[in-house]
C-alpha cells in the first residue's frame, strides 16, 4: 500500500503507507507531513463521511420503494456477469474422498456464471495432484467469452502477479490499463483469430472445437462458427467508445436518478466508511484500494462494453466472495477499505490459482448451450454444481434432478459424488404465498423482537430506523419452516425418487444455510448480524446436496 500522497505528478510519494487517516481508515500515509499535504484532496471525502443522509430524508419525502408506484428491485440489463452469492469450494476432499485420494476428479458447472467457484476450489485443492477435468457451460455468450479470456490470461501470461492483476480488472473494472488492453489485443486475440481464419467457410451454426495446451493444462472451447467470430469482439473496444463516453454509459445505469432511493437504502445499511467506498466504486467502476490512483485506467473494458453497460445496478463485486475471507484480509492500516481488501484478497487468490494451474494436469472444457442441451459423451462427474437453476423461475427441482442426476458418478466408483443445488428464492416465495393464501403468515412481532435483540440500537427512533428494521426482518425469517414448506409444495422427495437421487442427510460440501445468523445471541452474533445486514445477502440462501440413491 503506497502513501496516498502520490497524485503530485512532479513529486509523487513512493513510500509505503504505514499510517491511516484516523477519521475514515480508508487512506494510508507514510508520515504526518504527507497527510497534511494530501488533506486538500482528501478533505471532501473525509468530512462527508459522517454527514450523509438518504435523499428522501434530506428532501422530506416518501422514498420511491415505499410509494404507490413502487418498481421492481433490479435496474439495468438482467445479466449476471458477476456472482451474487459467495464463492464456494465444491471439492472439499478432506470431508469427502479424503486427502489421500489419488483418482481423477471431474467437475461440471452446467450453468456456471463467472468461474469464482472453480478458482476457489482449485486454490484449496492442496493434497491432490490430478488429473482434474472441469466442464464450464453457460447459455450466455458474455459469460463463456469472459471465462475463456480469464483462463487464457492465466495460461498465457507466465508472471502470476501480472496475470492476476489483468484478470482482476477484466473481471470487475469498467476501465482497464493500456498495458492490459495491449495484452488482450496482441497476446490473446491472435490465438482466437487463428481459429476464425480456419473456420471461415464452415456453416454458420456448426459446432467447432479448439483445444489449446499449456504444459500440464489445456483449454477446449466449443462454439458455433458464428459465436467464434463473436468471441473476437470481446477483445476490441467498440469504435468511438472513449473513456468518458463509457463512463457516461455506465453511470446512466449505476447513478440513474430514478434509482437514487434504492441505492441510498443500501448505503444507509453500511458504516460511513463502507458507504464511501461503495459510492466511489459506483462512480468510477474500478476495483482498487480507495486511495489508489486511477490515472492509468483509461481504456473501456472490451469484455463488458458493447456500447451498453451490461450489468444491473444492484450487483457488486463484494457479493461474489466469502465475506469473512476478504474482510479479514490484512492490507495494513486502512481497515475500513472494503474494496481495497477485496482487491488484495482477489489478487492473492488469483496468484495462487495461477500456481495451481501449473502444479498438476487440469483440463478445461467451455461450452455455450442451454444447460438442458449439454452433450457430454457419457461423461460422469464427481461434483455437479448447478447454481440456482433448480429455483422455480428456472428449471425447477424435478427437471434439474432428472437432467443432471444421471451425470453423477455411480456409487461403486465414487460414493462421495455430489450434486449441489442452490435456492435463492424459496424462502421469499413461501412468504409471498402465505400473504396471498390461507396459510398462517409468519409472526412479525416475534421477528421485530429478534431484530431488536441483535441490534438494540434500532429501538432508538431515527429518520431511517424503521426502514432498517424492515430490511433487517429479512434476516430473521423462519428459514427452516419456509423451506420445509417449499420442499413439500414442489415434491422434493418424489423428484429425488424419479431421478434415482437422495437428499444427503449430512452436508459435506457447503452448509445448508451458510450465511444464516446464529441463534445464540453472542456479541459475535450481533456483529455478524450487522455485517450481513450491510451486505447484499440476507441469510435465506439455501443449499441442498444430493447423491445417488444406490
Amino acid at each position: 500500500m503506497l502513501c496516498a500522497n502520490n497524485q503530485d505528478a512532479a513529486m509523487p510519494c513512493k513510500s509505503p503507507g504505514s499510517l491511516a487517516c484516523k477519521k475514515c481508515l480508508l487512506v494510508p500515509y507514510c508520515s504526518k507531513r504527507c497527510q497534511v499535504a494530501h488533506w486538500p484532496i482528501h478533505r471532501e471525502d473525509c468530512k462527508s463521511i459522517n454527514n450523509w443522509q438518504p435523499s428522501w430524508v434530506e428532501e422530506n419525502r416518501v422514498p420511491a420503494f415505499m410509494g404507490s408506484s413502487h418498481t421492481h428491485e433490479s435496474y439495468g440489463p438482467n445479466k449476471y456477469l458477476w456472482g451474487n452469492v459467495p464463492a464456494i469450494d465444491v471439492i472439499q476432499l478432506k470431508d469427502n474422498e479424503g486427502v489421500d485420494f489419488k483418482n481423477p476428479l471431474n467437475l461440471l458447472f452446467p450453468a456456471s456464471g463467472d468461474m469464482r467457484n472453480v478458482i476457489l476450489s482449485l486454490v484449496n485443492l492442496h493434497s491432490h495432484n490430478g488429473p482434474l477435468g472441469i466442464v464450464l457451460n453457460d447459455k450466455e455468450m458474455d459469460i463463456v467469452a469472459r471465462n475463456a479470456i480469464f483462463l487464457l490470461t492465466f495460461l498465457v501470461e507466465d508472471d502470476p502477479v501480472i496475470a492476476a492483476e489483468y484478470v482482476l480488472h477484466i473481471w470487475y473494472s469498467a476501465l482497464i490499463t493500456e498495458r492490459c488492453q495491449s495484452f488482450l489485443q496482441n497476446r490473446l486475440r491472435p490465438i482466437v483469430k487463428n481459429v476464425c481464419d480456419k473456420i471461415i467457410h464452415k456453416p454458420a451454426s456448426s459446432l467447432l472445437a479448439k483445444t489449446w495446451s499449456f504444459g500440464n493444462a489445456s483449454l477446449r472451447l466449443v462454439l458455433s462458427r458464428d459465436k467464434w467470430f463473436s468471441f473476437l469482439s470481446y477483445f476490441d473496444v467498440p469504435e468511438g467508445l472513449t473513456k468518458d463516453t463509457a463512463q457516461r454509459v455506465r453511470q446512466a445505469v449505476m447513478l440513474a436518478p430514478e434509482r437514487v432511493d434504492y441505492v441510498h437504502r443500501a448505503m444507509d445499511l453500511k458504516t460511513p466508511a463502507q458507504r464511501l467506498g461503495m459510492f466511489k466504486f459506483r462512480v468510477d467502476g474500478i476495483l482498487l484500494p480507495f486511495s489508489h490512483s486511477r490515472e492509468e485506467f483509461t481504456v473501456p473494458n472490451p469484455t463488458l462494453f458493447h456500447f451498453t453497460w451490461p450489468i444491473m445496478d444492484s450487483l457488486d463485486p463484494t457479493s461474489g466472495w466469502p465475506l469473512k475471507s476478504f474482510l479479514e484480509f490484512n492490507i495494513g492500516p486502512t481497515k475500513s477499505d472494503i474494496y481495497g481488501k477485496l482487491y488484495h484478497y482477489l489478487r492473492q487468490l488469483f496468484v495462487e490459482f495461477h500456481h495451481r494451474l501449473r502444479a498438476f494436469p487440469v483440463r478445461f472444457e467451455l461450452l455455450q448451450v442451454d444447460a438442458r442441451s449439454l452433450q457430454l459423451d457419457e461423461k460422469k462427474f464427481d461434483r455437479i454444481d448447478v447454481s440456482n437453476i433448480a429455483d422455480v423461475c428456472f428449471l425447477g427441482i424435478d427437471e434439474t434432478l432428472k437432467t443432471f442426476g444421471p451425470l453423477l458418478q455411480p456409487t461403486n466408483i465414487n460414493r462421495h459424488a455430489t450434486l449441489i443445488t442452490l435456492f435463492l428464492n424459496a424462502v421469499p416465495e413461501m412468504i409471498m404465498i402465505k400473504e396471498k393464501t390461507m396459510f398462517p403468515p409468519d409472526n412479525m412481532t416475534e421477528q421485530m423482537d429478534k431484530v431488536f435483540r441483535y441490534m438494540p440500537e434500532l429501538l432508538q427512533p431515527t429518520t431511517t430506523s424503521m426502514i432498517k428494521i424492515m430490511m433487517a426482518m429479512n434476516l430473521v425469517q423462519d428459514m427452516e419452516g419456509n423451506f420445509n414448506m417449499y420442499t413439500m409444495i414442489y415434491a422434493f422427495n418424489s423428484a429425488a425418487l424419479r431421478s434415482g437421487l437422495r437428499m444427503k442427510d449430512t452436508h459435506t460440501i457447503i452448509e445448508r444455510w451458510p450465511m444464516r445468523i446464529s441463534q445464540e445471541l453472542t456479541e459475535q452474533a450481533k456483529e455478524y448480524f450487522a455485517l450481513l445486514l450491510s451486505s447484499d445477502h440476507n441469510g435465506q440462501e439455501r443449499y441442498v446436496e444430493w447423491s445417488r440413491a444406490v
